[in-house]
């Protein structure tokens, strides 16, 4: 990946930020990205039973993991460049809408793209695990 690649991840997870808080995802979509994504899901989780595809599964996927909270937030903490793939450190927050408990996670995604904009999202539970996925050491 080149330099342009990253900044063009760190744009689009501004723009992920504010449709999380605005909860309108199309313009996000639209921008960054591919309408034949590709989301899959976090192994071990019970959402990791299948891939998403498509702009639609991803966007009904976020609205389902947000609707849960008030005051949603998502933001990108590291860019690591892989080579042909970015992989993003995550921080998603906000607070239980049932409970008012802050709840926080914190992710990481290795993202592919393709003439700017990405094709595929994986999800890692921890940093080692997205750099194996990349083939790179934990460093």
């Amino acid at each position: 990946m080149s330099q342009e690649s990253v900044a063009r991840a760190h744009a689009a997870y501004e723009g992920l930020s504010r449709a999380v808080e605005t909860g309108d995802f199309d313009r996000f979509l639209a921008d960054y990205v591919d309408p034949n994504v590709d989301w899959v899901p976090m192994a071990g989780t019970p959402d990791s039973v299948a891939v998403r595809r498509g702009q639609e599964a991803m966007k009904e996927r976020l609205a389902e993991m947000f609707a849960a909270m008030d005051q949603p937030r998502i933001a990108a903490e590291e860019f690591v460049d892989a080579g042909d793939r970015i992989v993003v450190a995550v921080c998603m927050s906000g607070r239980g809408k049932a409970s008012g408990a802050r709840v926080e996670a914190r992710p990481f995604h290795v993202l592919t793209e393709r003439e700017g904009k990405a094709v595929r999202i994986e999800w890692y539970a921890t940093r080692a695990e997205a750099l194996r996925a990349v083939g790179l050491a934990d460093g």
